[in-house]
């Protein structure tokens, strides 16, 4: 006979990567513990088993089992089986379950849907988790993304996409697939996309994670695949969003009514069908799921001028699938692979007539193999080896003798001439990935958890700009006077052109190694405290395989503790403090590693010529004038050689960020739950390409390019005036750059940096209440405020998405003077989501979201402590601010006015509301589901993001300013339907 109390929450402890467990007691009527009685789990869609002996006080716990549905068995001679006939493990999830055996005449009880869903009484760590049947029941975008919105903390990025994760940028987070990290190893914005359809659960980590996770200072997208059982299924879903039922888009203007956005031309309609199989291949011991899925995605969109359109088409196919081969009940190997490979071709038409042909390859093939093996009670092996691939390849077919020219004087904004490519783009990012996990219980107050892993990301980078001159141009107005370039506009130059040549090549490698421990102690009965420490170093080549960036010894402690306040598994206390390590992307030493020449030249405009091609098209050269100002120059050759020790700091401190939770749960009811936790998180140190123009006693100066720690010490090697090299460290916090003679003694005053930092503060309160058959609700609110001088990898206020390359340490005046609300701050935020069945065919469900607006942080060229004015500064000028050429002005006798972030006010309030229906039916015996989506109900189209850019130069005003750059998209319809047999 039994009595049951089970004490569980779908999805919070211990980190674990693709599973969860199941542990508890078994006691006997009077509260005795009964060692030695046999617990056994059994999968009741493959049959898979796993038995372990209860310990001296009743003890059990069964680590490692795959996500899926369960039957709980408990023998011991004297008294009757003990079963539960259904229970589910989730992934990262514990279920605790206290089994009451009673000896008598009946042999066993089954209970079937008594469990009581609880707190997780031992975890610290800030997760959702939601499986594919919960979100089958919402209307949300079929991308792991979208998944991850529905957590409290998480907001859209902009304008690169991607999420952000507890005022973190979009280029900081890592995405896991069955335990593979499929994330970009180029920019860290984006990861490669499984066929939706096969996902089967998620876990969405905000904060306070396990040791074995690294590699993030923003969060971690979990997710794990669907299986095949002993049962064959097969079946078909279809999803389409035709145009005719998507809302007329809004077009947006600037101040002098040119238009900016042009949705007016927009067309998108989109269908998609997946077609899935699975089942044994060997009954009870080898098992497959496979899935396909056909798309067609055409699209239409035109230039703001309205006389170009753009017809785009993907019918790429993806595919996925898994293999399960329970060897024994003890080892087991699982295969998955899927590939997100596709294809965009657009057709760009001027007043009718076919003028190019785009194609854009995008996504790869990714697949893993993972061993997992149970040794005894007490240790679990578990081993993975994978490959990510996520490609791209831009090219046209007008790019050999068609110049890209982009005409951005007054009123123009737009492409001319015979192509809008920038440059034929190809580049290949692939993560190889190894890693070994292991858990011992070593007695019941101790169970430790340690493992190795190791990732080689490499980016093949194939790169050019297009047309005859292999340059691409930029065409804009400039005021005489002013300076272009850090240099005075000359007399009579009204426009300019900006010449850019860039060729990159390479193969860049970065290797990332790591190493964890992790002890769960049970303190005591009521408390249980996580002690976690993890070691990380990562390296990154450049073009000539030689080593370009190296920082090892990190390491990371993590402490929580969870108190079960009375004991009963009804409401918990908890806290956790930790560091969290970010090694730099590829993308920095792709573009800095060699292998590139990369050119940024100033003329005057002096018209314009034409020719045309071989295919009848018109091509636009532009007439260059006097140059203005020195060419600009990145990169380098082949590799660094002998100058990595002249450019690469020698003694570098790595990204991190320093995170502290505190969080209260408890449950209301036996489905009602409340939580609220308060989270601050501290980034400090950035690697960045900076600008040092210093002296260095005793050894002449630094006037270069380096890389290093932004406003920390620098050491390099250094070539002395008597030419001697000498190792030397400059401390960059007092001197980075030399700026105006301020304090009156003829010299430059040097400039120090401030050190990069970014604040997050934040307090969440949710309430949840889990689906019965009947309703779900999810509600969070959120306060929180990121601040600071540094957004991280990318800066979205001036459109840099290269971690390491942003605008940070360019110019010592921008770090400096950027302190303020940052990019992602969205100070309040509401969300809600669930579902409701009216009937027993019929049920409808809501996500509605209304998030606060960001702040808008306007800038300007120059600033009144140095001559920089190529950089977008926090400065405007308001006096002085041209160059009379009467040969007594010089450019610090400019007046300017500071501009603190947020000075003209935030974006909108965004209100998003999504509804759906689904209705599920029989058909001839089997189930087929029928459903309606309607996104942005309300059909809102505010401005999710507004130009910031006040002037064009340090004179002119930007007609753009605070117009509307991004907004919310139009409302559309989306019908689905699918049958499983």
């Amino acid at each position: 006979m039994l009595l049951v109390v089970l004490v569980a929450l779908p999805g919070l402890v211990w980190g674990q990567n693709t599973d969860g467990s199941v542990s508890g007691v078994v006691v006997d009527r009077s509260n005795s513990p009964q060692a030695n009685a046999t617990v056994t789990i059994e999968n009741t869609a493959n049959g898979y088993r796993r038995s372990v002996g209860a310990s001296s006080d009743g003890r059990f716990r069964i680590a490692r089992l795959p996500v899926g549905d369960y039957r709980l068995t408990a023998t011991k001679d004297g008294f009757g089986d003990a079963v539960i006939e259904e229970i589910s493990v989730g992934i990262a999830s514990a279920t605790t379950v206290d089994l009451v055996l009673t000896g008598g005449a009946i042999d066993n009880i089954v209970v079937t849907a008594s469990m009581v869903t609880g707190l997780d009484m031992a975890s610290t760590e800030s997760a959702l988790n939601i499986d594919f049947a919960e979100l089958q029941r919402i209307p949300i975008g079929r991308t792991a993304g979208s998944v991850a919105l529905l957590a409290p903390g998480v907001t859209t990025g902009v304008p690169f996409g991607g999420i952000s994760f507890g005022g973190s940028s979009v280029g900081e987070n890592s995405v896991f697939i069955n335990g593979l990290n499929v994330s970009d190893v180029e920019t860290g914005v984006g990861y490669s996309d499984v066929p939706f359809s096969m996902f089967k659960e998620f876990q969405v980590k905000t904060g306070g994670y396990s040791v074995e996770f690294g590699r993030t200072t923003g969060g971690v997208i979990n997710a794990v695949l669907k299986s095949g059982g002993n049962e064959f299924h097969y079946g078909a879903d279809v999803y389409t969003t035709p145009d005719a039922f998507r809302a007329d888009g809004q077009d947006f203007f600037d101040r002098d009514g040119n238009r900016l956005i042009n949705r007016t031309d927009d067309d998108l309609s989109s269908t998609s069908a997946s077609f899935y199989a699975s089942g044994p291949i060997i009954r009870d011991k080898l098992f497959f799921y496979a899935l396909y899925e056909p798309r067609l995605v055409e699209s239409k969109s035109g230039n703001t001028a309205g006389n170009s359109i753009s017809d785009s088409k993907d019918d790429t196919a993806t595919w996925g699938g898994k293999l399960d081969w329970l060897i024994t009940d003890n080892h087991s190997l699982e295969f998955f692979g899927f590939s997100d490979d596709r294809a965009d071709v657009a057709d760009r038409y001027d007043s009718g007539s076919l003028i190019e042909t785009q194609t854009t390859d995008l996504g790869g093939t990714n697949w893993a193999l993972t061993y997992t093996g149970f040794f005894g009670d007490n240790l679990v092996l578990k081993v993975l080896y994978g490959e990510n691939e996520r490609n791209y390849d831009g090219r046209t077919n007008t790019s050999s003798e068609c110049n890209r020219v982009y005409d951005d004087r007054a009123g123009v904004d737009q492409h001319i001439g015979c192509t809008t490519q920038l440059r034929n783009d190809k580049r290949v990012n692939s993560r190889d990935a190894m890693r070994i996990d292991a858990e011992y219980q070593f007695n019941d107050s101790h169970l430790l958890r340690f493992g190795v892993d190791r990732e080689l990301r490499t980016t093949n980078m194939r790169r050019a700009s297009v047309g005859p001159m292999q340059a691409n141009f930029t065409l804009n107005n400039t005021t005489p006077g002013d300076s272009l370039n850090n240099v005075t506009v000359p007399a009579g130059v009204t426009e300019y052109v900006l010449e850019r040549r860039e060729i990159r090549g390479g193969i860049f490698e970065a290797r990332t190694s790591a190493a964890y421990l992790e002890d769960i102690w049970n303190v005591t009965e009521d408390v249980t405290a996580t002690l976690g420490l993890r070691w990380d170093q990562f390296e990154t080549d450049d073009a000539a395989g030689d080593s370009f960036i190296k920082v090892d010894d990190m390491i990371s402690p993590r402490f929580g503790v969870a108190w079960d306040i009375g004991g009963q598994g009804t409401s918990k206390l908890f806290a956790n403090v930790g560091r969290y390590y970010f090694p730099i992307a590829n993308g920095l030493a792709a573009r800095e590693g060699g292998g590139t020449i990369d050119t940024r030249t100033y003329y005057a405009l002096n018209g314009l010529d034409t020719n045309t091609t071989s295919n009848g098209l018109t091509n636009y050269t532009p007439i260059y004038g006097q140059q203005i100002g020195a060419v600009v120059e990145f990169g380098s050759g082949e590799g660094l050689g002998a100058e990595q020790r002249f450019k690469v700091d020698q003694d570098l401190d790595a990204s991190h960020q320093d995170e502290i939770i505190i969080g209260y749960e408890r449950m209301l009811t036996d489905t009602w739950s409340l939580g609220v936790r308060g989270i601050h998180r501290r980034f400090k140190n950035a690697i960045e390409d900076m600008y040092v123009n210093v002296d260095v006693p005793g050894c002449g100066s630094i006037d270069r390019w380096v890389f290093g720690n932004v406003g920390q010490p620098l050491t390099v090697d250094n070539e002395c005036d008597d030419s001697s090299i000498e190792t030397v460290t400059v401390d960059l916090g007092r001197a980075q750059q030399f700026g105006y003679d301020l304090d009156g003694d003829g010299n430059p005053d040097p400039i120090g940096s401030a050190t990069p930092t970014r604040r997050y503060n934040a307090v969440e309160f949710v309430f949840n209440r889990e689906w019965d058959g009947v309703y779900s609700t999810r509600l969070s609110y959120t306060w929180s405020h990121s601040y600071g001088n540094y957004e991280g990898g990318v800066n979205s206020d001036t459109g840099n998405d290269i971690p390491g390359w942003t605008e940070s340490g360019d110019d010592v005046m921008f770090i400096n003077s950027n302190w303020g609300d940052l990019p992602n701050d969205q100070r309040h935020s509401i969300k809600a989501f669930g579902a409701y069945a009216l009937t027993d065919k019929l049920t409808i469900g809501t996500n509605l979201s209304l998030t606060s607006g960001r702040p808008i942080n306007a800038r300007g060229h120059g600033n009144p402590y140095n001559s920089q004015t190529r950089k977008e500064m926090n400065y405007v000028c308001v006096a002085n601010c041209i160059d009379p050429n009467d040969g007594i002005w010089t450019s610090q006798d400019r007046e300017f006015e500071y501009l603190p972030k947020g000075k003209f006010g935030r974006t909108p309030w965004i209100f998003d509301v999504d509804v759906s229906a689904t209705y599920t039916t029989d058909f001839n015996g089997h189930t087929a589901q029928f459903g309606l989506d309607v996104f942005n109900l309300f059909n809102s189209q505010d401005a999710t993001r507004v130009y910031e850019i006040m002037t064009d130069g340090v004179v002119d005003p930007d007609p753009t300013f605070l117009a509307t750059r991004n907004a919310q998209l139009p409302r559309a319809i989306r019908l689905r339907a699918s049958i499983d047999f």
